[in-house]
């Protein structure tokens, strides 16, 4: 994992996630990752974390919450996606992100790398910025 820091966008998967989306003008890669994310029976990879965690960090951008690490770039060109943050679609976020959190790579690896309890922060205000 090319990794600099426990935030969401401090690894190479989601940078090159979110500016895959933006480039695209496809919201629907929005929801795709969310139900890969969600849909998944097996321990969740590292990349899918990545990729299922900056879906997560767009939605609540989308909601004006965006976090203090999300790119600028793609934050100014959120509208060309024609995606709305409803109720289900945080909702969906908002699942990605508590599996994630139960039982992933990504948590084995912050675990290992004894940057767990920072690393649950950044999710827990991510889960703050997602909620109702």
């Amino acid at each position: 994992m090319g990794a600099w820091g426990t935030r969401n966008f401090e690894n190479d998967g989601s940078q090159d996630w979110i500016f895959d989306v933006i480039d695209s003008k496809d919201g629907g890669l929005v929801t795709d990752t969310l139900a890969r994310i969600i849909n998944n029976t097996e321990t969740l990879e590292i990349a899918d974390c990545e990729e299922g965690l900056a879906a997560a960090e767009l939605v609540a951008a989308l909601v004006g919450r965006p976090s203090e690490d999300f790119p600028e770039d793609p934050l100014d060109k959120l509208d060309i996606l024609n995606l709305i943050a409803t109720k289900g679609l945080r909702n969906q976020a908002l699942t990605a992100v508590n599996k994630i959190l139960s039982a992933s790579e990504m948590k084995n690896f912050w675990g290992e790398s004894g940057e767990l309890p920072s690393w649950e922060a950044v999710q827990a205000s991510l889960v703050k910025r997602l909620e109702l």
